[in-house]
C-alpha cells in the first residue's frame, strides 16, 4: 500500500468523474508507469498562448520530406530526428537498391506508409505492403526492392542501438495485442523474382555501417546465397492491420497498453482504429498531460482503408508531431468538448528517453508556428 495525498475537489477515480469546471491534467513519471498525480485546473494547461525555447512542439509533413533516395539509388534514407539511442529517417525508394546493407550499430526497424516490395535478406525473401512493420535484426544483410510502377513507397525508419524486442504482457497472455502466429518470416521458397544486386563490375556489394561509418565488402557471388537456417533471430513482418487492440468501457488506456515494441527504454506504440469508451462518467479525451520523461513523437498513418487523407478521420497521413519532455499536452476545449466516439485511424507513436534532435533535412519542410496549429492543439 502507499500514501495517497489529497488537495482540494478531485476525483477518486482518475480519467472520470471529473469535477464540474475543471479540467484534469496527468503529471507522471515513467510514461504512464510510475508514479503519478492528477491535478485539477480551472483552465485546460494546453491552452497556452504561446511557447518559446526548445520544448516548443515540432511540426513536420514525412511525406513532404523529399528523401534523397527517390532520385537516387545508391542513397540511404533521410535522417530527420536522432539522439544517442535512436535515429529516424524516411525513405521514398524507387529503385531496387544496388547492394545489401548490413546494420552493425543496431537492429532496424521500417513502418511502411504507401507502397510495396520485396525485402530480401540472406533469410530469404518477404514481401511487404502498406502499414506494416519490418524488424531487421542488428548483422542481417538485406535490401529493399520496391514493386515496380506501385503508387509511392514511403517509409519510417528507425534505426536502434539497443536490440528490438517485444514488450512483456503478463496477464494479457498470448494472444494480445496480437498472436505471434502473424508475425511473418523471410521464406527461401518464397517463389519472388526481384532484379540482381550484380554490378557492372560483375560484383555484389554489402554495405556495412559500423560506428556511424560506412564501408562496402565485395564478392563474386551473390551473398545471399543461403540453402537454410533455423534458429530464433530472423527478420520479421506485422502487419497493423492483425493488432487487436486493448479497449475499456469505462477509462482511458494508457498509450503504454498499446506498446508494440521496445528498445531498451524506448517504446514504440501502435494506437489502432478502436472504439473510445462509452460511459457516462468517463473522460472521453485523453487527459492532459505533462509527461516529463520521453520526447513524444507522434505520426498520423491514415484509417488503412484506402480512403485518404484529412477529412473527418482525422489529420493527413504522415502528419508528425514532436512533444518535448516537460511540454504540456494533450486536447483542448475544443476536442473536451466535441469527443470521438470512436479512434478511426491508426497512430504511430514513438517516446524516447533522451531528446530528440533535428536535422536540416527536418528543419526545411517544418510547419511554422506549429504548437498554435489545431492539428497538434486538438
Amino acid at each position: 500500500m502507499f500514501a495517497k495525498h489529497v488537495q482540494g475537489r478531485i476525483s477518486r477515480q482518475a480519467h472520470a468523474r471529473v469535477p464540474e469546471g475543471t479540467f484534469e491534467e496527468h503529471h507522471g513519471r515513467q510514461g504512464f508507469e510510475g508514479e503519478v498525480s492528477q491535478l485539477y485546473h480551472a483552465h485546460p494547461t494546453t491552452d497556452w498562448l504561446r511557447v518559446e525555447g526548445p520544448i516548443r512542439p515540432r511540426g513536420i509533413r514525412l511525406t513532404d520530406v523529399p528523401a534523397a533516395d527517390e532520385h537516387d539509388e545508391r542513397a540511404l534514407p533521410t535522417p530527420l530526428m536522432f539522439n544517442e539511442d535512436i535515429t529516424v529517417s524516411v525513405s521514398k525508394r524507387t529503385a531496387p537498391m544496388p547492394y545489401y546493407v548490413r546494420n552493425t550499430d543496431g537492429d532496424t526497424l521500417l513502418l511502411v506508409q504507401s507502397g510495396s516490395g520485396a525485402l530480401v535478406t540472406d533469410y530469404g525473401t518477404l514481401a511487404y505492403g502498406p502499414l506494416e512493420y519490418l524488424v531487421i535484426p542488428k548483422g542481417t544483410n538485406y535490401r529493399i526492392v520496391p514493386d515496380p510502377g506501385a503508387e509511392q513507397h514511403v517509409t519510417y525508419v528507425v534505426e536502434t542501438r539497443d536490440p528490438i524486442t517485444l514488450p512483456e504482457r503478463g496477464l494479457l497472455g498470448h494472444f494480445l495485442p496480437f498472436d505471434r502466429g502473424v508475425l511473418d518470416v523471410p521464406r527461401l521458397d518464397a517463389g519472388i523474382t526481384v532484379p540482381s544486386a550484380q554490378n557492372p563490375a560483375g560484383e555484389w556489394e554489402v554495405l556495412v555501417r559500423r560506428a556511424g561509418e560506412l564501408s562496402s565488402i565485395f564478392y563474386a557471388f551473390d551473398p545471399a546465397d543461403v540453402e537454410g537456417w533455423t534458429g530464433t533471430l530472423a527478420p520479421f513482418r506485422l502487419r497493423l492491420a492483425d493488432i487487436r487492440p486493448l479497449t475499456c468501457e469505462r477509462l482511458e488506456m494508457p498509450p503504454v497498453a498499446h506498446a508494440t515494441f521496445q528498445a531498451g527504454q524506448n517504446w514504440f506504440v501502435t494506437m489502432a482504429p478502436r472504439p473510445t469508451q462509452t460511459a457516462d462518467d468517463a473522460d472521453k479525451a485523453q487527459p492532459a498531460h505533462r509527461n516529463v520523461d520521453y520526447d513524444e513523437l507522434f505520426v498520423f498513418l491514415g484509417t488503412g482503408d484506402g480512403a485518404g487523407d484529412g477529412g473527418q478521420a482525422g489529420p493527413p497521413t504522415g502528419l508528425a508531431t514532436v512533444t518535448p519532455a516537460g511540454m504540456n499536452h494533450g486536447p483542448d476545449q475544443v476536442r473536451h468538448a466535441n469527443p470521438r466516439t470512436r479512434l478511426p485511424f491508426y497512430v504511430w507513436n514513438v517516446d524516447t528517453v533522451r531528446p530528440l534532435r533535428y536535422t536540416e533535412a527536418f528543419e526545411a519542410v517544418e510547419i511554422p508556428d506549429f504548437a498554435r496549429q489545431e492539428s497538434y492543439r486538438g
